[in-house]
């Protein structure tokens, strides 16, 4: 099995190269470059690091440990495509398939567990986990602590990927010549399974994360268990329950929001439905906070003229919805998460403080 993933790997990424290095997950079709390459720094840094990574992966625990997998899927650089091909797509009949790399239109099935992965697939997430590549600390170890009926991979890939655009937008200056605003809260609202909040808490501890939604769901309680458990305290993160009318109170009032000196509050909308996307769009608009929003199930007459009738794709009713939120809040990004992981994936987002005419 180890010998045909290798082969299969080989054969689907390399083909146009005459020489690969597997530890950096880069190909040459010169054989000069090659060996300049595996002479260079940068590769031998990538060898020390893997020395690291297989020695922390045969401490990982049953949750990610195999016998059987070989060092080099586990030190391999992480690759989404490589990852992803072969996996159990999503299918509305009873007709399964998987997942082909080079092949448009499938999507992560939903409901694909980390238990469900083979070794090979396992020890892959594992590196994406860890903190060298996410960039998140204790995120591998709380995964492997979480009872297993919790690690949904659609939910983890989907909620890394919307941390990265988080990291992004509060590293980007708020205009030409100005320093990027100092961010002290961020109000994931409908925060879900909350592992988004999570994140950031763990990723910025000089931050207050307030996680918001009607009430907290049993895997936004276990992923909090499984943080603790294994080292990474969130104190910063708090459960607020409620919707958005607690911070049009808050804004009000400017309690917990803007009062700290010189910082700035993010107001996060993952997957918010309906009304919630503009809603807390508007909100942080009104407020001059920063914001970024997944749009999900958005209807048409909250962002077209009443006359216009959308006869298109879903897809492209989609996009085209968003590209009117887009225009009409004047999002300063509009970035995508793989197709694959989500079919809703674009990114909207803003970094506030920005008047516009």
């Amino acid at each position: 099995q180890n010998l045909m993933c290798s082969i299969q790997f080989h054969f689907q990424y390399n083909f146009n190269s005459i020489d690969w290095c597997d530890p950096c997950s880069c190909g040459f079709n010169k054989a000069k470059s090659y060996t300049q390459h595996i002479a260079g720094k940068r590769h031998d840094a990538v060898i020390a690091e893997s020395e690291n990574l297989w020695a922390d992966y045969k401490k990982s625990g049953p949750a990610f440990y195999d016998p059987c997998v070989l060092k080099e899927d586990v030190t391999r650089s992480w690759s989404l495509d490589l990852f992803m091909d072969g996996l159990q797509a999503r299918s509305r009949s009873s007709i399964k398939h998987v997942l082909v790399t080079g092949v448009s239109g499938g999507q992560l099935d939903p409901s694909l567990r980390l238990c469900n992965l083979n070794p090979q697939k396992r020890a892959a997430l594992w590196r994406f986990l860890h903190i060298n590549t996410s960039g998140v600390p204790g995120l591998s170890s709380m995964v492997a602590a979480l009872p297993p009926h919790y690690v949904r991979v659609k939910e983890v890939l989907e909620s890394i990927e919307t941390f990265k655009h988080v990291e992004r937008l509060m590293k980007r200056s708020t205009s030409i010549g100005e320093k990027a605003t100092k961010i002290s809260h961020i109000y994931d609202i409908g925060c879900g399974h909350g592992l988004v909040a999570m994140l950031c808490a763990a990723s910025f501890p000089h931050i207050t994360v307030h996680a918001i939604d009607l009430v907290p769901r049993d895997s936004f309680r276990a992923q909090c268990e499984a943080f603790s458990s294994t080292g990474t305290t969130l104190d910063n993160l708090t459960f607020e329950a409620g919707d958005l009318s607690i911070l049009h109170d808050r804004a009000a009032t400017d309690e917990g929001c803007d009062g700290d000196a010189g910082g700035q509050s993010l107001l996060l909308c993952v997957h918010g439905c309906k009304s919630l996307t503009h809603e807390s769009i508007e909100l942080a608009e009104r407020n001059n906070w920063a914001w970024l929003s997944l749009p999900c199930c958005l209807q048409s007459e909250n962002h077209l003229d009443e006359r216009t009738s959308l006869k298109v794709a879903d897809g492209t009713r989609f996009a085209m919805l968003c590209g009117a939120i887009a225009a009409k809040y004047k999002a300063e990004t509009v970035t995508t998460i793989d197709s694959r992981i989500t079919g809703r994936g674009i990114v909207l987002a803003s970094s506030g403080k920005v008047k516009h005419e």
